[in-house]
């Protein structure tokens, strides 16, 4: 039998091969087991710290895997890792020639086992590098990221009314005769928020932000009172191929009380005009609000004192234009907003904060084809239909195709492309119904991306975000707020949306709705203020289902 055993021209890649599997069990087959002890120890090691780190849960696991010092560290054991293990199969099989010639099977062998001990590793640090790479561009550094998408046009101008293809200019108001007070908002904004910031910051915050509206604080009583609350602005963005720049088509705002995981999502309508901006530049859309102005006024103006303004205009120190054209009108607002991560939803995020009467703390924005891929990287979206939809919409893509879908009542499951057809079609509804769907698909998308689904989508997920989203997140705050997104009650999301006529009851003369204010922040301190016993009617508030 001994003889025999020597004799087997494959017994150094055996060897190999065994410790390739565990490391040091080749060199105890070659009978040096002390050897074979020394080699094995790191892994009984590693698997104590594996059993550690799953008892940890899926939740505190994406906590660690979105802190790129984290991420540095395991790569650099990934590193050692590979090494001892690479080391192992080498010795077992050196250990095991006695030193005679080895042919070439063995040496195969080796090569083979080798090659197949590193790839989990080259995985594993490409997959390391890429999140890290993908969570330094989303989120924000202490270096401005460009807001700027691929897909998009330069966003220097934004048309002055719909389907007219003049074009207006919005100057940053800091750089015209405008006043100028500090800008106080920078990727750390949280410094203002009570509870969490700098005192002198917050006690400065009233000087710093003077309100143009009587009683519409940004910072209400409630927010002041509720330290548990996280406020996000999600924008969805509708540039793409033919589309020129980027509009905000998709506004909301999802609020979270991190006490009793009940969450809110506000929908803004893309065409209410006539919001209220900060003091500091209520009035740089003065030349836009009277090129809008209906002729029938504008042949009455006279300008008696020869400055160039008409002696009836009156500013309106709003938005005159629909609000979903802020962004592209305010995006070159550099100067303003200068530690801003993009200018452009710096300002529309204080604006909905004026509409709202509540502190928005981060924004997001996601473009068209972001929507896609991050759809697509979930594995899809189960989505309930209440009504047909069917319609074909522009691609979110160059080079793509139109998308035509048809997606029938009930419960479906939508991939990227037909979750893009139901958040956009709105030629058999309306824009309110469509508005509908976008928040239902926001419960559903967040639903879906459950921690064991992100921990097995972490790649494919961090990809589609890296090229599709913005955000002025901090890096630094991001476990924390996956920590408060785990106790989310997808059971008990309130939605609502803010259409006429019940919170806007008037129209301008194109028919768009000016927002009724009191209204619109009434209803949010309603639901800012329930409590865990507080039940909503079913119905519009709460459409969807999950």
């Amino acid at each position: 039998m001994s003889e025999a055993r020597e004799s087997w021209p494959a017994r150094p890649g055996f060897a190999a091969v065994l410790s390739g599997l565990v490391p040091g069990a080749g060199q105890w087959y070659g009978h040096r087991l002390r050897r074979g002890l020394l080699l094995f120890a790191p892994t009984l090691f590693l698997a104590l710290l594996t059993v550690g780190l799953w008892t940890l849960g899926p939740v505190r696991l994406i906590e660690l895997a979105v802190q790129p010092s984290v991420l540095w560290t395991a790569l650099a054991a990934n590193l050692l890792i590979v090494a001892w293990r690479e080391y192992a199969v080498v010795d077992a099989f050196r250990i095991n020639r006695d030193g005679s010639r080895t042919g070439w099977v063995p040496t195969a062998i080796l090569v083979i086992t080798i090659t197949a001990v590193a790839a989990p590793h080259v995985l594993f640090a490409a997959y390391g590098l890429e999140a890290i790479d993908s969570l330094e561009t989303i989120f924000a550094t202490d270096e401005v990221a460009s807001p700027i998408f691929a897909e998009d046009a330069p966003p220097h101008a934004a048309p002055f009314a719909p389907g007219d293809t003049d074009v207006v200019v919005i100057a940053d108001p800091a750089l015209a005769s405008l006043p100028k007070v500090p800008t106080p908002r920078s990727l750390r904004n949280l410094v203002f928020r009570p509870g969490i910031g700098d005192p002198d910051a917050i006690a400065a915050w009233p000087d710093i932000i003077d309100d143009p509206v009587e009683a519409m604080a940004l910072l209400p009583p409630v927010d002041t009172a509720d330290l548990n609350r996280i406020t996000i602005l999600l924008a969805g963005g509708d540039g793409g191929p033919g589309r020129g720049g980027t509009r905000s088509d998709s506004i909301n705002v999802a609020t979270l009380d991190l006490t009793t995981g009940r969450a809110a999502l506000f929908g803004i309508p893309r065409n209410l005009v006539q919001v209220p901006l900060r003091s500091d530049y209520d009035q740089a859309f003065n030349e836009l609000q009277q090129r809008i102005t209906p002729w029938k006024e504008r042949k009455q103006w006279t300008d008696e004192d020869g400055d160039g303004v008409p002696d009836q205009f009156v500013p309106c120190h709003c938005f005159p234009d629909q609000i979903n054209a802020i962004y592209p009108f305010t995006r070159k607002w550099t100067e303003t907003y200068p530690r801003e991560t993009d200018p452009g939803m710096a300002t529309l995020r204080d604006t909905v904060q004026l509409l709202l009467g509540i502190h928005i703390d981060f924004y997001v924005l996601v473009n068209m084809s972001g929507f896609v891929r991050v759809v697509d990287a979930l594995g899809g979206v189960r989505t309930y239909v209440t009504g047909p939809v069917q319609a074909e919409v522009s691609p979110a893509r160059e080079g793509e195709d139109w998308i035509t879908v048809d997606i029938r009542p009930g419960w479906n499951r939508l991939n990227g492309h037909e979750a893009l057809a139901y958040v956009r079609e709105r030629k058999s509804t309306s824009d309110y119904v469509r508005m509908r769907r976008q928040r239902c698909m926001l419960k559903a998308v967040a639903a879906s991306a459950d921690p064991s689904t992100i921990v097995r989508r972490f790649t494919a997920l961090s990809r589609a975000f890296k090229t599709s989203v913005r955000t002025d997140i901090p890096l630094e705050y991001l476990p924390t707020l996956v920590s408060q997104a785990a106790t989310l009650d997808f059971d008990d999301i309130v939605t609502v949306g803010f259409t006429p006529p019940e919170y806007a009851p008037t129209a301008n003369d194109r028919n768009q709705p000016i927002p009724d204010i009191a209204a619109i922040r009434a209803k949010v301190q309603e639901i800012l203020n329930a409590d865990e016993s507080t039940v909503f009617e079913t119905g519009r508030d709460t459409e969807c289902r999950i």
